[in-house]
């Protein structure tokens, strides 16, 4: 029977794949939603929980603006990505990842019984990380549960307090290791890991899940051959689950494109604007083809239009081109002033003085319906400065009473314009705009009277020449 081993190592910190930014094939996305979330942070955020107050401070005790910190971040790590871990020129990281399973996909499979168990131990693990490492500030902790074995991804910032010079907070895992009791000594990490393995063997116990027992772990010597042993053993758990390659790979793989971009971000931004650009030029094109097929429809249709204009006035060029030739053709009578017409020419010429006469009647009639409707446009012009004032009075708070007053006044009237200008003129305005609502209407209705009056004397026709003797089949010429 294979042996459960636990698992507590250094993390790649890879924010992105943790939270399922990027999923790589070994993940099951299906179970995705069975993943345990304790903390989902910013390392924005962490760090301003971290070491904002102490920032604070020691600006404010800065009398020299180049001396203060903008942002403790930046101060460390300049332009660093903030999704993986980076590292400062003196060693310390972004941030720390540790990887924590019991067993592999044989023994603690997630779904079977024993990987149920597992996931039981590492949750209690989890949720009291804080509590024992007051020093590290967990901003990202996640237990993966679409996966072939349960196992946490625990984040955190190492915080190191008491500083007598610059910041009195900082970042610091080997003083943060020293603050919780784990010594000055390089190997202090390797003491804490010890610790923490300790506690996951207790839970495996509480729980009653047999666990192998510890070999050699880092910071000890190894001989040749427990070197070898212990390589032939890796491999050999690799062989028992290769998904643990295909992981590797995918992280690998997702860090190899996430540094491609992060060095390439201007040929990205180049990208995105050439896109941007070629839409823009794509809905430029669409809008020109749009109005070219708008220009190309009323090109139509005005020639139509001036086919129908040519076709209705063809007539009256007709009757113009002949009354030119009888005008060139008239004899001249000796006897006087007077011409010889054809029978033809001469009835040509009266029918077409009828018809003249008669568009002159209907243009009379036309300008005498438009003085008609100038009188009424100003008795509603006095109508409606009477009802308004009447409104403004009352104030729009009884709109029946309003409703009533406008039909008292408008009964006799048969034109309803003056209800109409009070709907629109009133309209979200209030009564206090009285004075400037009727003196915009004044200027509209004294316009539309003024073109009226206009029209009516450029229209008027000359006063009717004095009756001409009759004669027979001649007229004089001008």
């Amino acid at each position: 029977m294979t042996k459960r081993r636990i698992s507590h190592a250094k993390g790649k910190g890879s924010i992105n794949h943790n939270n399922r930014i990027h999923i790589y094939k070994n993940v099951d996305p299906s179970r995705t939603k069975d993943n345990i979330y304790y903390i989902r942070e910013s390392l924005d955020v962490a760090y301003q929980k971290c070491f904002g107050e102490a920032l604070s401070n020691y600006n404010t005790k800065q009398k020299r603006a180049d001396r203060k910190i903008e942002d403790y971040f930046k101060h460390l790590f300049g332009n660093a990505r903030k999704d993986v871990v980076a590292t400062s020129t003196n060693k310390e990281n972004s941030f720390y990842e540790i990887v924590v399973g019991v067993g592999d996909k044989n023994t603690c499979a997630v779904g079977t019984p024993d990987g149920i168990t597992a996931a039981k131990i590492l949750d209690e693990y989890a949720r009291g990380f804080s509590e024992r490492n007051p020093n590290f500030y967990v901003f990202n902790s996640v237990l993966h549960l679409d996966e072939q074995t349960p196992h946490l991804h625990i984040d955190y910032v190492p915080v190191a307090h008491g500083y007598k010079s610059s910041l009195e907070t900082r970042n610091s895992q080997s003083v943060a290791l020293q603050q919780m009791g784990f010594g000055k000594a390089k190997d202090s990490i390797n003491s804490w890991r010890i610790q923490e393995r300790q506690i996951i063997r207790e839970l495996c116990r509480k729980y009653g899940l047999d666990i192998a027992e510890e070999t050699k772990g880092r910071g000890k010597t190894f001989t040749p051959d427990e070197y070898k042993a212990l390589r032939y053993e890796a491999k050999e758990e690799l062989k028992a689950d290769p998904d643990m390659i295909d992981e590797i790979k995918g992280e690998l793989r997702a860090d190899v494109e996430d540094d491609w971009l992060s060095n390439n971000q201007h040929l990205v931004d180049a990208v995105a604007i050439i896109e941007k650009e070629v839409t823009e030029l794509e809905d430029a094109k669409t809008t020109l083809q749009d109005t070219k097929t708008k220009l190309q429809a009323d090109i139509r249709a005005e020639k139509k239009n001036f086919n129908d204009m040519q076709t209705k006035f063809q007539p009256r060029k007709d009757d113009l081109d002949r009354v030119s030739k009888i005008s060139r053709e008239a004899k001249p009578n000796f006897t006087g002033g007077k011409v010889t017409l054809l029978k033809d020419d001469w009835d040509f010429l009266i029918n077409l003085a009828k018809q003249h006469a008669k568009i002159s009647d209907t243009t009379l009639a036309a300008l005498e319906s438009r003085a008609e409707d100038t009188a009424m446009l100003q008795r509603c012009q006095s109508l409606y400065l009477a009802v308004a004032s009447e409104v403004a009075a009352l104030g729009w708070s009884d709109k029946d009473k309003i409703k009533h007053r406008v039909q008292d006044v408008l009964r006799d009237i048969v034109d309803t314009r003056v209800v109409a200008w009070l709907v629109d003129d009133m309209k979200d305005r209030k009564p206090s705009d009285l004075e400037e609502i009727l003196q915009i209407r004044q200027a509209k209705i004294d316009k539309k009277i003024n073109f009226a009056r206009k029209q009516r004397e450029y229209n008027q026709p000359n006063p009717a020449p004095q009756k001409a003797k009759k004669k027979s089949y001649s007229h004089e010429r001008d």
